[in-house]
C-alpha cells in the first residue's frame, strides 16, 4: 500500500470522529423493521418514511433512529403541535430507536448525496451503489479520505468502493 492511501486511511479516521463535517442534502435507505421493511427517504431537510405510524404521527422509531446515527449531519424531523406530548406510543418508539442504532445492519443506503466539509474546501459526496467525491485523489483512485470517512460511519449500511482497504 502506498504512503499517500495510508495517509487517506489515517485522515478518514480522523474525520469519523468529526461527525459535524457531514451535511446530506438527501438520501434514500431501506430500514429493515422488526416486523417489515420501511422506505426512509431525506430531502432538503424533510423527512418521510412509509410505516403507518409516521404516516399518523409525522415521527417514528425509524427517523429517529437515523437522526441518532447520523447525529448532525441531518435536520431533526419536525414533531407535529398535534402530537400528544410523551404518550405510551411515542415513549415506546423512542425506546426502540435506541434499541435500533445499535444495529446498523438494519439499514440499507440506495443513495445518498451529502456535503463533506474537508480540511481545505468543500466535496460533493454521491453514493447509488457507486461512490463518486468531487475531490481530486477519488477522481485519479477511485477511493478517498472522505469515502472512507463515510464508509466507516455507516458501516454495511453501504456497499464498500472497490480497492478499499479494510479500515474497522
Amino acid at each position: 500500500m502506498d504512503s499517500g492511501m495510508i495517509s487517506k486511511i489515517e485522515k478518514a479516521m480522523l474525520y469519523a470522529k468529526e461527525p459535524e463535517r457531514i451535511l446530506f442534502n438527501s438520501f434514500s435507505l431501506s430500514f429493515n423493521g422488526d416486523h417489515e421493511q420501511h422506505k426512509v427517504t431525506y430531502n432538503s431537510s424533510k423527512w418521510q418514511c412509509d410505516c403507518s405510524y409516521f404516516q399518523d404521527r409525522g415521527v417514528c422509531s425509524h427517523i429517529m433512529t437515523l437522526e441518532r446515527v447520523l447525529k448532525n449531519s441531518v435536520q431533526l424531523a419536525e414533531i407535529p403541535e398535534t402530537l400528544p406530548y410523551m404518550d405510551s406510543g411515542i415513549i415506546s418508539k423512542i425506546k426502540k430507536a435506541i434499541l435500533y442504532t445499535e444495529e446498523k445492519e438494519r439499514l440499507t443506503f440506495n443513495s445518498f448525496n451529502l456535503i463533506f466539509n474537508g480540511d481545505h474546501k468543500q466535496h460533493q459526496l454521491s453514493y447509488d451503489g457507486n461512490w463518486n467525491c468531487s475531490c481530486s485523489y477519488f477522481s485519479t483512485h477511485g477511493v478517498c479520505s472522505h469515502v472512507m470517512t463515510i464508509e466507516r460511519l455507516l458501516g454495511a449500511a453501504v456497499t464498500p468502493a472497490e480497492g478499499i482497504p479494510s479500515i474497522a
